[in-house]
């Protein structure tokens, strides 16, 4: 590994860590705060229990995938592409409901589509060499 993909590691490495810490504590806060018959209740075509629990676990297998890269596991990048893949379908799926109920959160949202797919190169780069 070269300099220059040594710090990509680096920094998405650090990127999966702040995004699946974002992502758990949103998700577990969204459950905790939530009221009980609101959670259930359907609006707007969608359940609000789900779209949180995604969110939550979504968090937790993008914390894994840092962690996993950390350790400099062989399979870090197979991974990481897998919880990269999460990543988008979560954030594209309920962009639209973050852009009606809170934009500051759809900005988030845009920014990790756009850090997301300018690293997939790079982790099928990576796991190809494996």
């Amino acid at each position: 590994m070269n300099r220059k993909d040594r710090n990509i590691n680096l920094f998405l490495f650090l990127f999966f860590i702040a995004v699946g810490l974002y992502m758990s504590v949103s998700g577990s806060w969204n459950l905790i705060t939530a009221e009980q018959e609101n959670l259930f209740d359907f609006q707007n075509q969608d359940i609000p229990i789900f779209t949180n629990i995604t969110q939550l676990l979504t968090g937790l297998i993008c914390l894994f995938s840092g962690f996993v890269m950390w350790m400099r596991v062989h399979w870090a990048f197979s991974f990481s592409l897998f919880s990269s893949g999460l990543l988008i379908a979560y954030n594209l799926n309920n962009m639209g409901r973050a852009i009606y109920e809170n934009p500051t959160e759809a900005i988030v949202m845009a920014a990790i589509l756009v850090i997301v797919l300018q690293s997939l190169p790079f982790l099928i780069r990576q796991n190809q060499r494996i």
